[in-house]
């Protein structure tokens, strides 16, 4: 066995000195606090950004594609529901699906008052799998009959304000005159803590707003884009544009929503502060550590030199120790890290405002690539940084250090 790792072994995990005893209990709960901080702010965080960002495209999808012509003027211009190049970016490998939609601003009456809302109107291909995690009460609007149907989505926050409930009526006015007005029922409340969302969108039928735009069947407003994942976003992008004529503009909803985007970036900038601050009290815990089991075992140093090992070789013992410190302290932190975000996952003890945090509970996201570098980078630079402390081995006179008590 190599006689560094064996004395290491011995000098770390079987010593019979109360001191070293102490510092070693130490040297071990403050890495393990370590980990366990960088796992659960790397969980938290990564959580965070992927429900914020579900929740925004499950609003716009991942790209929208609109009329260019009509962003340059007041005019609103409808597109062609068959464009022959949209089957195209459907077939795209990255895109998911496409649905087209229509939106008109309108106001809805009920006896309790009114409000302004931006009606989305969708079709029966329409991709409900968002809304159908953020429904709370009733169903989804029912698109599949020939028949145009005047069901309505509205938000809860919609619904206390207008003092709607599941099966009431309301009353729809398209301005500017002549006013058209349609009678609608409540067939489904949402809730998603956003109130950029919340406050405004309702969702129909479109044949609804086909008719008050007075638009033919295969008139919509744009397109809705989703992928299988946001990484590919600003390649599908540059791809859709290519694809569509010229008045089809596709925008990515990272550019729609920017100020969501940019918020989302800058969270992931603490973590690294973070992380940053946890290695260095690492490393300075672990230097502290080491200077002191050095200096407590100067004449045990004194010894091995006085009996032919090398300063190197001396050294290399005590590179070993911190490295069975900072294993045993990743191992415990790693139980209490997990341990935390499992309890989170499961049973979801902390809670938040939704109106300050646009989620309700503490979210948690099991980014394993990330725990393992958490793991190996404390384990990995904690030990190579043991490399400066022990250069005090080098100026250990072991005639001085025999008679040191």
């Amino acid at each position: 066995m190599n006689f560094e790792y064996f004395f290491a072994r011995r000098i770390t995990f079987k010593t019979k000195r109360a001191a070293s005893s102490l510092v070693v209990k130490l040297s071990i709960i403050s890495i393990a606090l370590a980990v366990t901080t960088m796992e659960v702010s790397l969980s938290v965080v990564q959580g965070f950004q992927t429900e914020i960002q579900n929740k925004v495209v499950g609003f716009g999808s991942h790209i929208q594609i609109g009329n260019y012509y009509s962003a340059q003027d007041s005019e609103v211009s409808p597109l062609p529901k068959n464009e022959p190049s949209i089957d195209s970016v459907r077939a795209m490998k990255s895109v998911k699906s496409v649905s087209p939609y229509v939106l008109r601003t309108g106001l809805i009456k009920t006896s309790a008052g009114w409000d302004g809302v931006l009606l989305k109107g969708v079709d029966k291909d329409y991709d409900w799998s968002f809304f159908s995690t953020v429904l709370k009460e009733g169903e989804l609007p029912d698109l599949e009959s020939d028949r145009q149907s005047f069901e309505i989505l509205i938000s809860r926050k919609q619904a206390n304000t207008l003092d709607l409930k599941l099966g009431d009526k309301a009353r729809l006015e398209f301005l500017p005159p002549p006013t058209k007005r349609r009678s609608v029922t409540v067939t489904g409340i949402y809730e998603t803590g956003m109130e950029e969302f919340d406050n405004n969108i309702m969702l129909c039928d479109m044949r609804l707003l086909q008719k008050i735009w007075e638009w033919d069947e295969d008139h919509v407003s744009g397109f809705e884009v989703n992928l299988y994942t946001l990484e590919d976003i600003e390649e599908a992008t540059m791809q859709v544009n290519e694809m569509t004529p010229f008045q089809f503009g596709a925008e990515p909803i990272t550019y729609l929503y920017r100020e969501i985007f940019d918020w989302l970036e800058l969270q992931h900038q603490n973590v690294w502060f973070i992380l940053i601050l946890m290695m260095i009290v690492a490393i300075i815990n672990m230097t502290s550590v080491v200077l002191i089991l050095i200096i407590e075992r100067t004449r045990t140093v004194g010894i091995l030199k006085a009996m032919g090992l090398a300063a190197y070789r001396v050294r290399r013992m005590f590179i070993w120790n911190a490295f069975f410190l900072v294993t045993a302290g990743v191992i415990i932190g790693n139980i209490l890290g997990l341990g935390l975000i499992a309890s989170q996952d499961i049973f979801e003890w902390f809670k938040l405002r939704q109106e300050d945090y646009f989620i309700e509970t503490v979210p948690i996201a099991w980014v394993w690539g990330r725990f393992l570098m958490v793991n190996l980078g404390v384990i990995l630079v904690c030990t190579i940084s043991m490399l400066i402390p022990t250069v005090i081995i080098n100026r250990i006179s072991p005639l001085q250090a025999i008679r040191f008590e």
